[in-house]
């Protein structure tokens, strides 16, 4: 687990300055991802729920940045499939699982939703049925594992090259979805242009090693040309819904977020990014507030309805939910995921083969 936080011995002189700014990322993508789901509480504060719509850019950000974040953890050499899937695996599915688990429980015990055990089970399983899983903001969970299963298969292919060629197959994967015009939902779920963000991460990371800061520039030309690219991407993202809602997901927002992601580490490059030990700290959280968010956010949907949707109310909590939400996913992370992390990768130690 630790080696998605940590960086690993690399030949680049700039290798360590991928990571600050990345965190940064991942943690906003985080939060604008908690906060979509909000919509009940932003109506009774008087505020139009389709201003949410602005954050939808997290979710594309959150792809990027997971395939960026896995390129780095393979670095120029590569890793081993069964290495690379057991990390994977020991992370995201004992979590999942109970936040899935405890996701059917209540919305059907305590909501009046009707799941089914079939459903359940397809949900644990991580097949797409419908259009979204028992826990619904988890749906891009099920693309992750998707492309984490392709990069394994690939990864038996070569191991220095597999990531390319994952990149590589996601793409084609989504250009076959779009020309065959199967409407079968598992088919459109697994063919979703969003594979390409995967791709754009990729390539944002190669473009990163290879010293996309542009050293022929004067620093401070070259930081301010970079800061300008980040101000222009931030606000493509954040004026789509207005300017051109109906523009396909992958140039509105899976491009955008890219460039973004490669101008703050071209300011990394160039010295400027955030090194704060609290940043750092949570960004680690951010699959504990992925899981969790879902779990406060009805909490505070069912006291505005309590209220009779009272506007003072759902103005505190516009406020307060961010907070709890992330002392939650604290807790989580501390006393659930990372000592969860460290049992299992015990009780599954990494074999390795004697030479011959």
């Amino acid at each position: 687990m630790n080696a998605e936080y940590h960086l690993q011995p690399v030949h680049s002189a700039h290798a360590r300055e991928f990571w600050h700014n990345a965190q940064l990322l991942r943690l906003v993508s985080a939060y604008a991802i908690a906060s979509i789901h909000i919509s009940r509480v932003v109506s009774a504060a008087h505020i139009d729920p389709e201003i949410l719509n602005v954050l939808r850019f997290g979710t594309d950000l959150f792809v990027v940045l997971a395939g960026f974040l896995t390129a780095h953890v393979f670095g120029d050499e590569g890793k081993p499939a069964a290495d690379y899937l057991r990390t994977r695996l020991i992370r995201i599915v004992p979590l999942y699982w109970g936040f899935t688990i405890l996701a059917f429980l209540v919305e059907n015990y305590a909501m009046s939703e009707s799941n089914t055990l079939s459903e359940l089970f397809m949900s644990l399983a991580f097949v797409a049925y419908g259009p979204f899983p028992i826990l619904y903001p988890t749906w891009s969970l099920l693309i992750i594992i998707e492309f984490s299963l392709i990069i394994a298969a690939f990864q038996l292919v070569s191991m220095k090259n597999g990531i390319l060629y994952s990149a590589a197959f996601v793409v084609l994967l989504v250009v076959v979805g779009q020309a065959s015009g199967i409407k079968n939902p598992t088919f459109v779920f697994y063919t979703n242009p969003i594979l390409v963000d995967f791709a754009l991460g990729i390539l944002v990371y190669r473009l990163g090693r290879s010293g996309v800061f542009p050293l022929s520039f004067p620093r401070r030309v070259a930081i301010a040309g970079a800061a300008f690219v980040v101000a222009a991407c931030l606000a493509a993202v954040i004026m789509r819904p207005f300017l051109w809602p109906e523009a396909p997901r992958l140039l509105a927002l899976g491009l955008p977020t890219s460039i973004l992601l490669l101008a703050v580490v071209a300011l990394e490059q160039g010295g400027v990014y955030c090194d704060s030990k609290l940043v750092n700290f949570l960004a680690k959280c951010t699959f504990a507030i992925y899981l969790t968010h879902w779990f406060v956010n009805i909490v505070s949907e069912r006291l505005v309805g309590e209220s009779g949707e009272s506007a003072l109310v759902a103005t505190i909590l516009l406020f307060v939910t961010p907070v709890i939400v992330t002392y939650v996913s604290v807790l989580v992370y501390l006393y659930g995921e990372l000592p969860l992390t460290r049992y299992l990768s015990n009780w599954f130690p990494i074999v390795r083969r004697q030479a011959a």
